[in-house]
């Protein structure tokens, strides 16, 4: 079950994401930790990050 301040946080961040605000990895993560069902923002983030060597290479070892 997800309360309402993380449901505000996962909003948020998703919100900015979509406006290129960046955040992206912590929008993943926080999806990831919150077992949230949103695969078509998570897909296409993903393979932003993915896609661009600079942002893949700056997640190092996560």
């Amino acid at each position: 079950m997800v309360t309402k301040s993380e449901e505000d946080q996962l909003n948020r961040l998703e919100a900015q994401v979509d406006n290129a605000g960046g955040g992206a990895w912590e929008y993943l993560c926080l999806v990831r930790k919150l077992k949230v069902r949103r695969p078509d923002k998570v897909l296409k983030h993903g393979l932003a990050i993915l896609n661009d060597s600079k942002k893949r290479s700056a997640l190092g070892t996560e």
